[in-house]
């Protein structure tokens, strides 16, 4: 076991955060920096994980300042997600499971949608079905490598998705398993990139791949606060 102080990484990475607030009152955030890139938009996703994600830290001020402008339950205008609601998928990481777009599902062989699953049966109460997806999930973390496993979304992509790695580390905190934690946390710290966030993907060298971005930098968060 190793003692670590994840309060400066935690601290550039709410800097990073703040750099891409779209007004002074944080009420909404870009999802990257760069201006000229794709991703240079409000999506209601993320708007809904930073709002969990300030509720942890304990800033609810922050939490309250996004939901004032994004209600709970507002639709999510990411394209790849059409007729969802912007709170249906990361709603699981506040104990949220009525809203879930998985309930009821017992099985995925998408990595994320497995760290999710398994979130959502402990808050069910069904340790049985929580225990088998962690085991499933854990069976494929590389610990030499701090990756997940391509499912088949990222084998398409050919790209080890971090914010994936950052749902295996939250999962594994649940599971208070100290030892997985430390790995993933270690690793989440070596990735951190110099603005402060975390890049969206690293390759198969292990190199990051496109920009920093606001959920993989708040599930990066969650994955690091004790």
């Amino acid at each position: 076991m190793y003692s670590i102080d994840f309060t400066p990484a935690i601290e550039r990475a709410l800097l990073f955060i703040d750099s891409l607030r779209v007004d002074n009152a944080g009420s909404e955030y870009f999802e990257v920096a760069e201006q000229n890139h794709s991703e240079h938009r409000v999506y209601n996703q993320s708007q809904y994980l930073l709002s969990v994600m300030f509720k942890k830290l304990g800033r609810h001020d922050r939490a309250e300042a996004i939901r004032s402008k994004h209600p709970l339950g507002e639709p999510d205008n990411d394209p790849r997600r059409r007729r969802h609601k912007a709170n249906d998928r990361f709603c699981i990481l506040e104990g949220d499971v009525k809203n879930f777009y998985l309930a009821n599902q017992t099985d995925s062989n998408y990595n994320d949608e497995i760290a999710l699953l398994s979130l959502y049966w402990l808050e069910k109460g069904r340790k049985d079905y929580s225990d088998k997806l962690w085991r499933k999930i854990y069976s494929r973390y590389d610990f030499s490598r701090g990756v997940l496993k391509m499912d088949k979304a990222d084998y398409k992509r050919k790209l080890y998705p971090v914010y994936k790695v950052a749902l295996f580390g939250i999962l594994a905190k649940r599971m208070d398993d100290k030892t997985t934690l430390e790995n993933v946390q270690r690793n989440l710290l070596r990735w951190q990139d110099e603005s402060g966030g975390w890049v969206t993907d690293r390759r198969k060298d292990l190199e990051p791949d496109g920009v920093a971005n606001i959920e993989t930098t708040a599930l990066s968060i969650m994955a690091l606060l004790p």
